[in-house]
């Protein structure tokens, strides 16, 4: 019997398209790590949003013990990536700078009016080498990298208001997050402090007490962005085009209209000192900045230097964390202590015994609060922030553990697993911050090798303005009030925090009880 020409050949076609397929979905880079398959369009991403869409560096943990490796390799859309689930191996990759480019998501792009690439967080290069050395050079001479008296006054300054409304209630409309009952709303009741701390920092001014609706408003904004993204940079990052036919279901209008608003505020606000500059009277760093700009002939396309849309997206890059970032890492603390009761108590004994009740503690005398120093760390090694960094690039073919990483791979770092890793924490579900103390009770740096704000030239430029700041609120508050949850409200779910770009949680109250 004579087979069927046709046949033949609709069973070739068959067999080497279900090839083609096969190889599409399991073919790999010489070398490279194991990992999941990929499919059209969005590579492994569908993977991790299949096996844990809440919680896509938790998915990366399971498929990296269901392969065995530290190192799993993976495609975000057409991109092969790797996700790195190892203390040990993120610190090799974070001193390494052939791993500190950055890669070009649309979550990032989203943030700028015209979608160029500007700022210092998302971008790399010479141009960001650049820019990266002009702002940490000079944001220091305000206390954004280092201790400086007059923020840490402007701090002080900024808790007494706090404290006050905390005590006697609300006055103005936009307060309303104070309620008369004692109860607080968090993280929205730290945005006025924080938000006028971080204007201190970068332009030496601050909003009144009465004119703070702003300042709420827009931390509201920052936490939408926070929690509608996610931090391996969503849908959109690999599909953008999805913007145009799903802008609802894939939260590109949210994301657009939210990162519009935090824009309003910046650009008012370097709108005000342009108009008003005089390079022989440097106020702020937006003068120093604007001086520079002034030198300079705009770039057009990826390419950029001091120009006023970098200038936007450099303060958007800093206001951020500052303002919605430290509420919710100083939020999530606050959880702990209402499930550790004695961690609780205990600061507030070490804070009677050192700082009493006559000022609010300073600085100084961190020295001298081990135990509270130790919760704070504990804190943002528990709750590490942004679950997964931010992605480095290789920008060059070179080798890590052994495997070849091509130019071009996406370096993903789970900083919350990697705060959380058993072998090196022993018990890390559970919150102690003895952890950190040695046998006499004094803080041991040696003992934190936790990395919730990064490290090496990708390190959070402000690392310490934010240690400094949480320190100082955390213990001003724990010196003047007991916090307990609102009455008939249940302690805190753990298991119901969000994970977006950042980690955090649904808004909500707290009772400060006078001390």
């Amino acid at each position: 019997m004579l087979l069927n020409p046709s046949a033949i050949l609709w069973t070739v076609a068959a067999g080497l398209l279900i090839y083609r397929c096969f190889r599409f979905m399991f073919d790999r880079p010489p070398n490279f790590p194991s990992g999941p398959p990929r499919f059209p369009l969005l590579g492994s991403y569908l993977v991790l949003l299949m096996v844990n869409y809440r919680h896509l560096h938790r998915a990366a943990v399971r498929l990296g013990q269901f392969y065995r490796t530290k190192i799993l390799g993976i495609y975000l859309g057409d991109f092969p990536s790797i996700v790195v689930n190892d203390l040990a191996i993120a610190k090799e990759v974070l001193a390494r700078s052939e791993f500190d480019g950055r890669s070009d998501l649309f979550l990032a792009r989203m943030r700028e009016r015209n979608f160029q690439r500007r700022g210092i967080f998302f971008t790399d290069g010479p141009h960001w080498k650049e820019q990266r050395r002009f702002v940490l050079r000079h944001l220091r001479d305000y206390g954004f990298g280092r201790r400086f008296d007059e923020l840490e006054a402007e701090t002080r300054s900024e808790l007494m208001t706090l404290l006050d409304v905390l005590r006697y209630g609300p006055k103005f409309e936009h307060e309303r997050l104070f309620a008369k009952d004692g109860c607080v709303k968090c993280p929205d009741a730290f945005y006025g402090l924080l938000g006028n701390v971080y204007f201190q920092v970068i332009c030496g001014e601050r909003f009144q007490r009465k004119d703070m609706a702003q300042l709420y408003e827009t931390g509201r904004h920052a936490i939408n962005f926070q929690q509608k993204g996610d931090d391996y940079g969503t849908i959109l990052s690999y599909l953008p085009w999805l913007k145009d036919y799903f802008p609802e279901a894939t939260n590109y209008r949210i994301l657009r209209e939210v990162n519009n608003r935090l824009n309003d505020l910046i650009e008012a606000m370097v709108q005000k000192y342009l108009a008003s500059y005089d390079e022989n009277h440097m106020r702020c760093f937006l003068d120093r900045y604007i001086y520079e700009m002034k030198q300079s002939k705009p770039l057009e396309g990826d390419a950029f230097t001091f120009q006023y849309d970098q200038l936007v997206m450099i303060l958007w890059d800093m206001l951020l964390p500052t303002l919605s970032g430290s509420a919710i890492q100083l939020s999530m603390l606050l959880e702990r202590l209402l499930l550790n009761p004695r961690v609780a108590t205990k600061v507030q004994q070490e804070l009677d015994g050192v700082v009493g009740h006559g000022r609010l503690p300073t600085l100084d005398d961190r020295v001298n609060l081990p135990y509270a120093e130790a919760t704070l760390r504990e804190a943002l090694r528990i709750d590490t922030l942004v679950p997964s960094g931010i992605s480095h690039v290789a920008l060059e073919d070179t080798k890590l553990c052994g495997y070849d990483i091509p130019k071009g791979c996406f370096v993903m770092l789970s900083l919350d697993v990697i705060n959380n890793q058993r072998e090196f924490w022993g018990d890390p579900e559970n919150f102690r911050p003895e952890r950190f103390l040695d046998e006499s009770g004094k803080l041991s740096l040696k003992k934190d090798i936790s990395v919730p704000f990064g490290g090496g030239k990708r390190l959070c430029v402000g690392e310490t303005f934010s240690r400094n700041t949480l320190f100082l609120m955390f213990t001003a508050l724990m010196q003047n009030f007991n916090i307990k949850p609102r009455p008939g409200d249940p302690l805190p779910d753990l298991g119901q925090r969000i994970t977006g770009v950042v980690t955090s949680m649904e808004p909500f109250w707290l009772r400060f009880e006078a001390r």
